[in-house]
């Protein structure tokens, strides 16, 4: 027999295997014969075991002891990702029939429950058990997964993957997110217990497991992972990030600007400034101010370090309007020509508005019927360069001082190129 038709025996009879061991539990039924097993018993048919080496393949499936079916697999040339789902799968088999219990009795308890009743409090993850019936399932997850990790180093025989995160092997990240649905469990233990009724010091409690988990989080990595995390994940990062989605970055010059960033809100944290505001502390003015003389001190380091050309690309990419015109860019497959004339246009707008603006020598009257010009050759422009459709969109969704030029007002644009327009007292 040659080795391919060996492995197709072998895992043919270890697919059997796991089968019955379905059956037995009650969890799987057969009403016929699938193509599957069809084909499986036709490859096996013409190259058959020889009766000692199937009562040794037999036997080795139906041992009990894990090690020795993982072994003994991999030592007939079984691929180790089917060695992995053939173990986990044994495992898996001795809880099978508890578990469906438990389902049984939920479902039997869901049948049973007034439908048009709301429910009071508790978790939404996991409606329709019991948190003893959670407990028990939460039990039988982490010892199959403990079982498995002592065999393969892994808590399942799947790779885990966290996008988010993707500088953590597969194996810490299957710990990582064992550890979230430990803490998820928690979150819902007390959501129950506090039973949609809050007291004082609920908020604290619930608080204090986020923190927990974070930093128990925080623990499993390596000094070089926490540092990944915090140029990805971080609050400073993702603060930063979102500034920085419409421009071309360098990798080197997003940590450098995020050092300098992440140093502001250490000192400075938004979380505490947005407390105070809300409680109407007396120094949030002064924090404020020290916070905005420090980034202006930051943004000239930023500015010595890219250069001019470089900062002002830095500046344009964080304008909301410019984000929003690169997302049309992607969502209609613009092309960078249309992009960059289309912006052009916005910012000859803007700068002639602002001309106008500042002219002492119009009346109101004058100013107005310029703007009005304006905004009417811009907007032709744009919708020239986007098409009438998409063009108006942009201008409705990211332009609205260019909409509200023709009533008139003062024209402002700010150190980082954002435009606004006062209107006129009445």
């Amino acid at each position: 027999m040659n080795k391919s038709a060996k492995l197709v025996l072998i895992l043919s009879i270890a697919a059997n295997a796991i089968l019955f061991a379905g059956l037995a539990a009650g969890f799987v039924s057969i009403k016929k014969t699938s193509k599957s097993a069809a084909a499986a018993q036709s490859a096996a048919s013409g190259n058959a075991l020889s009766p000692e080496a199937a009562r040794e393949v037999k036997a080795l499936l139906a041992t009990e002891d894990m090690t020795v079916l993982r072994d003994g697999l991999r030592a007939l040339g079984v691929p180790e990702d089917q060695v992995k789902t053939a173990v986990w799968n044994r495992i898996a088999s001795r809880y099978t029939a508890r578990l469906r219990e438990i389902g049984d009795a939920a479902m039997e308890a869901a049948r049973q429950r007034p439908y048009w009743r709301g429910k009071l409090g508790g978790s939404n993850g996991s409606e329709g058990y019991t948190p003893e019936q959670r407990k028990e399932m939460r039990e039988i997850r982490d010892e199959k997964a403990n079982e498995f990790r002592q065999l393969f180093g892994v808590a399942d025989p799947y790779e885990s993957y966290a996008p988010w995160m993707p500088f953590l092997s597969s194996e810490k990240t299957g710990r990582f997110r064992e550890l979230g649905d430990d803490y998820s469990d928690l979150v819902n233990q007390t959501l129950d217990r506090m039973a949609g009724f809050r007291m004082p010091g609920d908020e604290a409690e619930l608080k204090l497991l986020d923190d927990e988990q974070k930093k128990d989080l925080r623990a499993l990595m390596t000094p070089e992972e926490k540092e990944s995390d915090d140029l990805r994940n971080s609050r400073a990062a993702q603060t930063l990030r979102t500034k920085l989605a419409g421009s071309d970055m360098t990798e080197d010059e997003y940590k450098a600007i995020y050092a300098l960033q992440r140093g502001l809100d250490e000192k400075y944290p938004t979380a505490v400034a947005s407390e105070m505001s809300y409680y109407g502390n007396a120094d949030m003015s002064e924090l404020n101010r020290a916070r905005d003389e420090e980034q202006k001190n930051i943004d000239a380091q930023i500015k010595e370090m890219l250069g001019d050309a470089r900062y002002a690309d830095y500046l344009r990419g964080q304008q909301q309007d410019y984000q929003s015109l690169q997302a049309a860019a992607k969502r209609f497959n613009l092309s960078a020509d249309t992009v960059a004339q289309t912006y052009q246009a916005r910012d000859d707008a803007a700068n002639a508005a602002k001309q106008i603006s500042d002219d002492t020598s119009l009346s109101t009257e004058q100013k107005n019927e310029a703007y009005a010009a304006l905004a009417e050759q811009a907007t032709g422009q744009i919708k020239a360069s986007l098409g009438d459709e998409v063009g108006d969109a942009y201008i409705d969704n990211a332009l609205p001082w260019l909409k509200n030029l023709p009533k008139g007002g003062k024209v402002t644009i700010n150190a980082k190129g954002a435009v606004s327009v006062t209107p006129p007292k009445r």
